[in-house]
Order: structure tokens, then sequence, then C-alpha cells
């Protein structure tokens, strides 16, 4: 057998081989299909120090037919404070699948080694059974801002003593306090022609807590939530007025305290009664549940968390006292009457 012919079979060979790749419809090389969802998690840094922002970013990368719903971290996120979140929208990408974003601002206070938990969401699909997702740990560091070996810090100086400055302009000095003075005597005699006859002074219109507890629910009726920064605004706001409202009107400082606080004092309100304590109980629970724990409440609930504020606050509006010019007619057409 020649060479020439031992080439020629090679190559009817390797022709022969191309030609079955070909009919089959799989090409050489082609890449594994990708799962219908996929679930990732990062941050900006694994290594910070006390008081520095961490991003922490979690992706969703979907087909278009699937859903996907993931678990909110909230507290689960262990030695971290949440200051802020968002969620990017949804984006496009060139092969056709849907790229999800969210993120979250954390800050540690203390140093140590911490450990972003495993991140789990569940997902569904038309034709399909669906299945769970599962995003890796993240292990970060915070370190001190102190030097490694604990030495004394040689950057921050002990203050300089008190030195007198002596200018020659020191009767611009005299001048302004003299100017400053005057200002204040003027002050002084308007407020005084300013006060009534008998040398009181006029008083100030007081909203009552009704009827400003009221208006600031109705203004917030307003707010955008479809923004989230807006969104977790509104339910400062609202659990604030609640707060005012019961401190002015069952003079309980709400404002200063605590819900479990609130809580353990709403017994000895005596003009509140059981219903309407366990009613401001709930609503005080709810809002503290997007406060502080980060959850991202649905339409409904935001609508419900409204109502319980207005309905709180309606049902326990103080009786309508009449004014004394409608008492004194009352009185003095009970009066004829008898007579």
């Amino acid at each position: 057998m020649t060479l020439r012919s031992i080439s020629v079979r090679v190559a009817l060979g390797f022709a022969a081989v191309t030609l079955v790749a070909c009919a089959s419809g799989e090409p050489a090389g082609e890449a594994e299909a990708k799962p219908l969802a996929e679930l990732r998690a990062s941050v900006d840094r694994t290594v910070a120090t006390t008081g520095d922002l961490i991003t922490y970013t979690v992706e969703v990368e979907r087909d278009p037919e699937v859903e996907v719903e993931l678990d909110e971290p909230g507290a689960d996120i262990a030695g971290f404070r949440i200051v802020d979140l968002g969620r990017a929208p949804v984006e496009t990408l060139a092969s056709g699948r849907l790229l999800e974003r969210r993120w979250y601002e954390l800050r540690a206070d203390l140093v140590g080694s911490y450990v972003l938990p495993a991140l789990t969401a569940t997902y569904s699909e038309p034709l399909g059974p669906g299945g769970g997702l599962e995003a890796a740990e993240i292990a970060v560091e915070v370190e001190s801002v102190l030097p490694d070996d604990r030495s004394e810090v040689t950057d921050i100086r002990d203050i300089k003593p008190l030195r007198r400055i002596d200018t020659a302009a020191s009767w611009l000095l005299w001048t302004g306090l003299a100017l400053a003075a005057a200002a204040l005597g003027l002050a002084a005699w308007w407020w005084w022609r300013r006060r009534r006859p008998d040398g009181s002074a006029p008083e100030a219109p007081t909203i009552p807590p009704y009827d400003l507890a009221i208006r600031e629910l109705e203004r917030l009726r307003r707010t955008d939530f479809s923004d989230l920064r807006e969104l977790r605004g509104y339910y400062f706001a609202v659990s604030s007025v609640v707060r005012v409202y019961v401190e002015g009107r069952f003079a309980l400082n709400a404002t200063d305290l605590t819900t479990e606080e609130i809580r353990r004092r709403l017994g000895g309100l005596v003009r509140l009664e059981p219903s309407q304590a366990r009613r401001l109980e709930r609503f005080l629970v709810a809002t503290d549940q997007v406060k502080f724990a980060a959850h991202l409440p649905v339409p409904e609930e935001i609508e419900r968390t409204y109502e319980q504020a207005l309905g709180f606050v309606t049902a326990t509006r103080p009786p309508e006292v009449p004014e004394d010019g409608e008492s004194a007619t009352v009185t003095s057409g009970q009066a004829e009457k008898a007579a």
C-alpha cells in the first residue's frame, strides 16, 4: 500500500465522520444547555472595616416562561444592618433570557468573621414540576480600623492651648455687639406691642391629634409605592403618624418607646378599649416588619396597613365637646322651658 493511498483513505474517513456529525444535528463543541433558572449572589468586597458599606447583590437569570420566587434574606443576614435596598429593572439578555437583580447595602458595626447565608428560591414552569435554586454562602471579614499590632495611633494629636489674638480692628466686634443688642431690643418691643390688652401673649392655634393624624394620612396616600425607597419611607411615616396620635390622644409617649414597650403599657390606658389595643399592636408589628426586617410588602399589605391606621384613629376619635356659645344657648333654652 502506497503513501498516497493511505492519505486518500484518511481523508475519506475524516469526511465520513464530519458528515455523520452534521446529519445528527449536533455540531461539535456545542455548549451544554443552561438550566431553566439560575440564582447567583455576590458582594462588592469580602474584606471591610467597621462602618464600611458592603453591597450585596442577588441575581436571577431565567427563561421568559419560568417564574422564580426568591426568599427575602431579611433578618437572616446576621451581624449586618440593612441600611438600604433596591431592585433594578428586569433586563433582557442577548440570549433572550431575563435577568433580575436586587441589591442590599449592609453595614457591620462589630469586628469579626461573618457568613452571608445561602439564599434559596423556587421556580415554576408551565409544563414541568419546577424546582429549587440555591446560591452559595459568602464569607465576609470585618476588620478594625486600628493597627494590627494595637500600637498607639500617631495620627491623632492633642489640641493646642488657647492663644490670645490681638487685632487692630477690635472696634468692629464692639460695633457688631451693639447692633445685635439693638436688634434684640427692637424685637422685644415688637413682641410687647403685639401682646393682648390684658397683658397675655396670643396663643398659637393647636391642631387636635385626630385632625392632624387624618391630614397626614391623607398626604401619605399620594406616595409613589413603585419606588422602594419611598415605600420604606412610607412605612416609617405612617407608623410615626399613629404614634404621634397615640401620644396626643392617650398621653403615652409612644414616639420614644419601642413596639414592645408600647404593648406592655397599653393595659394601663383606661380610655383605650381592649379591641382597639389589639388593633394597634397588629399595626405596629406589621410596620416594624418593613422598617427593620427588610420585608417587601405586596399592594394588598400596603392597603391593609393604611386601613389599619385610619381605622384605629377613627375608632378612637374623642367625643366632640360643644362650644361655650352652644352650651349657653342650650342652657338658656332649658331655663325658658322650665319657666
